[in-house]
């Protein structure tokens, strides 16, 4: 399982079993750019980098901003939950 999860400027973090998981984003004005999503290899498969995802589109929509998912995760991610793709903003 994995501990509480933790907001800083750029980054969004938790602990995990076998390390700690981590989204990387920079804000650009009204956008966010996601450009790293990383889980430890043996904490993977538990729905933690969604978390981690999850988390920043809340800030997007929290604070009317849209996302660049730079990172193959973020893509997927969007890809995947259809009814994000509004926050989604293509380069």
């Amino acid at each position: 399982m994995y501990g509480e999860i933790k907001k800083s400027e750029g980054r969004i973090s938790v602990k995990t079993e076998h390390g700690e998981a981590e989204l990387l984003y920079r804000k650009d004005s009204d956008i966010l750019v996601v450009y790293h999503v990383f889980t430890p290899p043996d904490d993977r498969g538990q729905g933690i980098a969604e978390k981690l995802a999850d988390t920043v589109v809340d800030l997007a929509k929290k604070e009317g901003l849209r996302i660049i998912p730079e990172c193959s995760y973020m893509q997927a991610f969007l890809n995947k939950h259809k009814e994000l793709k509004k926050y989604e903003m293509k380069e």
